[in-house]
């Protein structure tokens, strides 16, 4: 069916839309320190003038805003609610989603009056308020638009004060009223009505979050929604575009389903190494490298990530598995290495700085000012960076890491100074927040920037703090050293000053650089050629080796073949003249038989001419005789009767008698002449056959006596050797000639190889004569070790020796170099296209404003700035002017805890997708009961394969990745993405716990010793990891009061020994137990401490696992041991120990646990 494939995608993309309905956010609890505040009865109200925050004088740009939050319900009664509606297991444990969220919510002005327009529905709250009586379907969309726009009428008849005396149709702008509780209240009820949760979701309450903004955008309300899921708008929107076959190629491939996927394609690389050396050759190398420690290369692994990852062509999406400790960020470092000097070096080709634009401007008004946006070249764009995740966490992590200073080698912090990409300004924006800054006990320690690499947007308020601190910031005083520049005041300053660098200049600084770079490369791609051809030659050489053996021994079979052969023919030669003797002997007795016999002939013969010459023909002639003369007689007897015949008278004279008589006389006499003639010539026949049978006599005698002749001719030559036709004797000729062809053959095949050999033996020994003169490369150089030294092979990548990383290194700051020279060159188009980028990041573009307006602008903040993070919950606001493929990369980290919606509106602005992650740590945590989740899913006739609760942006991207490796899950194995292999952070147990229960030993530990043997010297008298077995006497929820007395001495003696807090983690399954850790931990500065889901991507020198779990309830340790994923996390985030606290006899029978009982000692509880 036409577009049978857009609706496919569509409907997916439909369906996540419903799941997000039960997705809000939550609401803060109340923290007079945070202004968010509890409205109670007798107390004032934050606008009220004799509220605290009354106190505060604002400057006059400033104002106060208050978000209300009104109908506070629990995110686990509502998890409760869709539990029981669709069939409960009373049996089942399933985590519940913690936190608070709200019925409805608006803003407040300073004035105490409401915002028209800043009104907002949950979802959440609504749809549970359905599902407490309908099924779950999918016009529940739009029923719910229904709802909030009957909430908005009821709320704005709430917040709007009556005036008496003004007609009905009167178009004056309504009075708003002054909110005191009793009108919040009012606002309470209606959200409870329209919502439709009386009797079904417990909510109650009201909450209020003071903050301080600018007057002028005071009360916006464009795109604000306080309650819903951050990305359902964004969802609504690419899922129109993805129904009309738009998705682009990212998200295409992105939906495809798991059956259509080519599974024979994959490699895996682990069974597969053979395959890696090409991948991660001199050649796939990227040329730009971050500037770390040259002596301490990516891993082969991370090479390969990088590799595959820049290598995918113009769209597509790249999965990499990153188990924990394994080097993420390291890798997508070198990732942005890439991409920066890959730019440069399509600027260092332009002819001048102003050939970058193509003469198209794009223009937009803001109030009285035009904007103008100088498009780039194609060329120099898709090398924007968004890094993004569901964790704010992990992106703030990797774009603070980035332009931080401790992430380059010490080595290399001089010349990052010389080429000065702007450190004050990094340095700026790694720095705290001034309103939070402001809130802290201590502040934190400045963290110096050492080059704009990398900003963090993504909220509003990063946004804002972005626009002031990289663009407007002017320095008080020029001689405060603190202080810093904003980008505009230095572009203005730069339009004023001619550079002292020319374009030709800056160019052939990059290229100088580069074709160092280069140089290098040839020079590995030489020895790796030769290394290659190495392999091939012995490769070949072994396999001429073997068929050398083959070949010989083949000879050695045809020359036996032959000899038995020959053996055969002999016998049958003995046997057919043995044959021939007897046929000899036989022919003599016949030859002997045919004289004697005709001997008998002769005489035979003989006897039968004398017998008829004396006999037959004597009486033949006899007969002949005799006849001949009785004929005689009779003829004349008659001859005489003749001559009497009666004459007439004699007749007449006798009446007749006479002629009567003499007529019978004359018949009987000429019967008898007949007789006799008849007898003559009887006789004449027999004399005739008698010469006729005397002749054959006669002929028959002659014959005879030549048989006679020759038979005694014959006897007396002698009989011959006769020749004998005897089959076998004609086979086993024919088999030995065989066999004699044979041998020839196999000795000229033997000939052949031995050359062969003879010649690939030549060719290898002055290969590796060659080659070692490479063994200064060391590790960096794939000898034959390389290929069966695994923990050799992992941890380094071949070829990316210290010089060629020194080189790669300093190409990325020429690059930058050469970037900082380009806006040197261009200060007022950058300047101007800047200041766009300004307005849309700060929020204050035309929400009409053309996607391609709006792509010209980001695409020059990204020259500048290659790489910016968002949350995915910030993404759809901070990129909403775009639209498909408009962005180059998007590299996602933490991608395993990523719900798959998540992603969607980034992968359909993007067109290179690098998704970082681990389905073997923390999943998604949804919000949602599984059968409330599946029922939508079916109510929308989805595949089961796209549920959220079970698949992840990961899981989704490795099977989407053909190389990767296999590992173990509940249904068998699972297919990952290309794999980190060497960890760095744990030491044993932890490491070979985590790499046994989730990873079958694809890790190798990286760690070394000195970090350990430090911390060991350190704190000598700290024992050992271990399992501190306590069975509880009692239980409150999931929280065994005895354990945590057992935590509080072993905090006690961790301090006693002098170990720093901050380096101390604890940490437990269930939030019964986190929220008493929690409380425990206020007392101790620094220590961390909170649910196992809130460690993901932390770590400390010491964990301590509080295991908890209700005796009562064993379903929640099942839940704990389902799958590996979160003793894997809490045990790698512990770098020198990890004690564990629990019930050893309970927990070590569940899966996993067991494997976490035979690693660690089990001890007695501390006293």
């Amino acid at each position: 069916m036409l577009g049978g494939e857009d609706e496919r995608r569509g409907t997916i993309v439909e369906f996540w839309q419903a799941v997000e309905m039960f997705s809000p956010q939550r609401v803060d609890q109340p923290d007079r320190q945070q202004r968010v505040f509890q409205v109670e009865a007798d107390e004032p109200l934050p606008w009220d003038p004799d509220h605290e925050l009354a106190r505060l004088a604002l400057r006059p740009h400033l104002a106060w805003r208050h978000i209300v939050y009104v109908g506070i319900y629990r995110l686990d009664e509502v998890f409760e609610v869709l539990s029981q509606r669709f069939d409960p297991d009373p049996d089942s444990y399933d985590e519940r989603p913690g936190g608070e969220s709200a019925v409805a919510a608006f803003l407040i002005d300073e004035n105490g009056c409401a915002v028209p327009g800043s009104d907002v529905l949950s979802s959440c709250a609504w749809a549970t308020g359905r599902a407490g009586g309908d099924e779950p379907e999918p016009k529940w969309i739009a029923d719910f638009q229904d709802a909030s726009l009957e909430f908005t009428r009821l709320w704005q008849k709430v917040i709007t004060a009556e005036r008496t005396g003004v007609p009905v149709d009167d178009s004056a702008r309504p009075v708003l009223r002054v909110f005191d509780r009793a009108v919040l209240d009012e606002c309470l009820t209606a959200a409870i009505q329209a919502a439709g949760i009386s009797g079904v979701l417990p909510a109650a309450g009201i909450r209020v979050r003071s903050q301080i903004v600018a007057r002028r955008t005071a009360n916006e309300v464009n795109g604000l929604d306080f309650l819903n899921s951050f990305i359902m708008d964004d969802l609504v929107r690419v899922g129109g575009h993805v129904t009309r076959g738009d998705a682009g190629a990212a998200l295409r491939d992105y939906l495809c389903p798991e059956d259509r996927i080519s599974t024979g394609d994959r490699i895996d690389v682990r069974e597969r190494i053979d395959t890696v050396p090409e991948l991660t050759s001199p050649a796939a190398v990227p040329a730009g490298r971050w500037p770390s420690d040259p002596g301490h290369a990516l891993a082969l692994s991370q090479q390969l990530a990088v590799n595959t990852a820049l290598g995918m062509g113009d769209t597509g999406i790249v999965g990499v598995n990153g188990p924990p400790g394994t080097g993420k960020t390291t890798m997508l470092r070198d990732i942005i290495s890439a991409l920066v000097v890959e730019r440069a070096a399509r600027l260092a080709a332009l002819p001048d700085p102003g050939a970058a634009f193509t003469g198209e401007r794009m223009r937009w008004k803001i109030g009285d000012y035009t904007r103008v946006v100088s498009v780039l070249r194609p060329e120099l764009t898709g090398f924007e960076v968004v890094v993004a995740s569901s964790n704010n966490g992990a992106v703030q992590n990797v774009t603070d890491e980035i332009p931080a200073s401790d992430a380059i080698g010490a080595d290399w912090e001089g010349a990052a100074a010389e080429v000065n990409y702007f450190p004050e300004i990094a340095t700026a924006l790694l720095a705290p927040d001034p309103a939070e800054r402001s809130l802290e006990a201590t502040p934190a320690a400045t963290i110096d920037g050492w080059a704009l690499m990398a900003a963090r947007l993504g909220n509003k308020a990063n946004r804002g703090r972005f626009v002031d601190a990289f663009w407007y910031h002017t320095p008080e005083s020029a001689e405060d050293q603190q202080d810093w520049a904003g980008l505009l005041p230095i572009l203005k300053s730069w339009e004023a000053e001619a550079s002292k660098q020319t374009w030709a200049e800056a160019v052939a600084a990059f290229r100088a650089v580069e074709t160092r770079v280069e140089t290098i490369r040839r020079s590995r791609s030489a020895v790796y050629a030769q290394v290659t051809r190495r392999r091939e030659v012995k490769q070949q050489l072994e396999t001429t080796t073997g068929d050398l053996a083959a070949a010989a021994a083949t000879l050695e079979t045809a020359r036996g073949e032959r000899d038995s052969a020959l053996r055969t023919a002999s016998e049958c030669v003995r046997e057919a003249e043995r044959l021939a003797r007897v046929q000899q002997a036989a022919d003599e007795q016949v030859a002997r038989q045919r004289r004697a016999a005709a001997e008998q002939a002769v005489r035979d013969s003989r006897a039968e001419v004398e017998r008829i010459v004396d006999g037959r023909r004597v009486r033949a002639e006899e007969s002949v005789r005799r006849w001949g003369t009785e004929l005689d007689r009779r003829a004349a007897t008659r001859d005489e009767h003749r001559a009497l015949r009666p004459g007439w008278w004699k007749m007449l004279w006798s009446l007749g008698t006479a002629g009567r008589e003499w007529k019978q006389r004359d018949s009987s006499l000429a019967a008898q002449v007949q007789q006799a003639s008849q007898a003559v010539v009887q006789a004449q026949a027999e004399w005739e056959a008698v010469q006729c049978d005397l002749a054959i006599a006669r002929s028959a005698v002659s014959t005879a006596q030549h048989e006679l002749t020759a038979a005694t001719r014959a006897l007396s030559a002698g009989i011959p050797l006769p020749s004998v036709a005897y089959e076998p004797l004609a086979i086993a000729n024919r088999t030995l000639e065989h066999a004699e062809r044979e041998v020839t053959a196999a000795a000229q095949a033997l000939s052949r190889v031995e050359r062969r050999f003879q010649t690939e033996r030549e060719e290898l020994i002055a290969l590796s004569a060659a080659l070692a003169d490479n063994a200064g490369l060391g590790t960096y150089f794939p000898d034959d070790t390389w290929w069966t030294d695994r923990v050799r092979r992992e941890s380094a990548a071949p070829w990316t020796d210290p010089e060629w990383n020194t080189a790669r290194s300093e190409l990325l700051l020429a690059a930058l170099a050469l970037h900082r020279s380009f806006l040197r060159q261009m200060p007022t188009r950058m300047r101007q296209n800047l200041q766009a980028a300004m307005d849309i990041v700060g929020g204050g573009a035309p929400r009409d404003l053309s996607a391609e307006a709006a792509q010209a602008a980001w695409q020059s903040l990204f020259l500048v700035v290659p790489v910016v993070s968002t949350t995915f919950a910030s993404y759809g606001r901070l990129f909403g002017h775009l639209e498909r493929e408009a962005l180059g990369w998007l590299l996602i980290d933490e991608a395993g805890q990523a719900t798959p919606q998540n992603a969607v509106g980034a992968l359909w602005r993007t067109r290179r997708a690098v998704v970082v992650g681990d389905p073997l740590q923390l999943e998604p945590v949804t919000t949602l009961p599984f059968r409330t989740e599946d029922a939508l899913r079916t109510d929308f006739g989805v595949d089961p394969q796209w549920n959220p609760s079970g698949t992840s942006v990961q899981r989704i991207a490795d099977r989407l990745t053909p190389l990767g490796t296999s590992l173990p899950d509940d249904e068998g194995t699972t297919w990952v993405g290309v794999p980190l292999t060497v960890h760095r952070r744990c030491d044993a147990p932890m490491f070979d716990i985590v790499n046994t229960i989730a990873y079958d030993g694809l890790m190798i530990n990286g760690t070394g010793t000195a970090a350990r043997e430090r911390f060991d010297a350190t704190y000598p008298s700290l024992p050992e990891s271990k399992w501190i077995d306590l069975v509880g006497a009692s239980a409150h929820g999931h929280w065994i009061p005895d354990e945590g007395r057992q935590l509080d001495r072993i905090l006690r003696t961790l301090h006693d020994l002098g170990i720093a807090m901050s380096e101390v983690m604890v940490i437990s399954p269930f939030r019964d137990a986190a929220r008493e850790i929690g409380r425990r931990a206020g007392g101790r500065p620094g220590l961390t401490a909170g649910t196992i889901h809130t460690a993901q991507g932390k770590q400390a020198d010491v964990v301590i696992l509080v295991l908890g779990g209700d005796p009562a309830r064993p379903g929640a340790r099942r839940w704990a041991a389902s799958k590996p994923n979160l003793l894997n996390v809490a045990v790698s985030r512990a770098k020198r120990r990890l004690y564990v606290i629990g019930d050893h006899g309970s927990w070590s029978r569940e899966r996993y646990f067991r494997t976490l009982a035979r690693h660690l000692p089990q001890a007695e509880p501390v006293r």
